[in-house]
């Protein structure tokens, strides 16, 4: 994921009342959420989610075909997608609990537009934060794939050719060097040859 896609913050907002979906849909900023798209169920939301990833999902409990707390869990697995929860004060804690170790942000209503904004704020800086350490992870386990390959390729060297591991770790190095490839395509090119011999 690209860092400008998670700085495009598409927004759902989901609640039952009609006037409810207007009023959030109202508090985002067309320059930094866009789109904002609302729906009134969990049914209609899992339908549209399935065609349309949404980067923030604000989801106002309780929803007409469910209590909404599942869906926010469901909504969650999704890595590039933060989810919060409004809920009445007297159950707070209760779905809190249930949905925070899932990532789930759980506010309590009544919700003022600027509680709001500050949420969908934290929820964009939360996935590019995500993405940072997504993109770390990923090259760090291209970096663990590489030496496992040149060091597979080194043991097949030391135990077909006869080398020591410094020799066969400086022939792949010179291999690479000479043929201004990655160790890793030398070490793969390798391991096919000697699987051949």
């Amino acid at each position: 994921m690209a860092y400008s896609d998670v700085k495009q913050n598409s927004v759902l907002v989901v609640s039952g009342s009609e006037r409810t979906r207007e009023t959030l849909a109202g508090v985002f900023d067309s320059t930094r959420y866009a789109p904002v798209v609302s729906r009134g169920s969990a049914a209609e939301v899992r339908r549209l989610v399935l065609d349309s990833p949404f980067s923030l999902v604000f989801i106002n409990t309780p929803l007409p075909d469910e209590p909404g707390a599942q869906l926010a869990l469901d909504l969650s697995r999704n890595r590039n997608c933060c989810v919060a929860l409004l809920v009445p004060g007297d159950s707070y804690d209760q779905v809190s609990d249930q949905v925070e170790d899932a990532g789930v942000l759980t506010l309590s209503k009544p919700c003022s537009a600027q509680q709001l904004r500050q949420a969908a704020a934290m929820m964009s800086a939360t996935r590019v934060k995500l993405a940072d350490l997504e993109k770390k992870t990923a090259t760090l386990e291209e970096k663990m794939e590489e030496v496992r390959l040149v060091n597979r390729a080194k043991w097949m060297l030391i135990e077909r050719r006869g080398m020591d591991e410094a020799t066969a770790h400086r022939y792949i190095e010179k291999l690479a060097m000479d043929a201004r490839q990655t160790r890793r395509l030398v070490a793969q090119t390798l391991i096919r040859s000697l699987d051949n011999d």
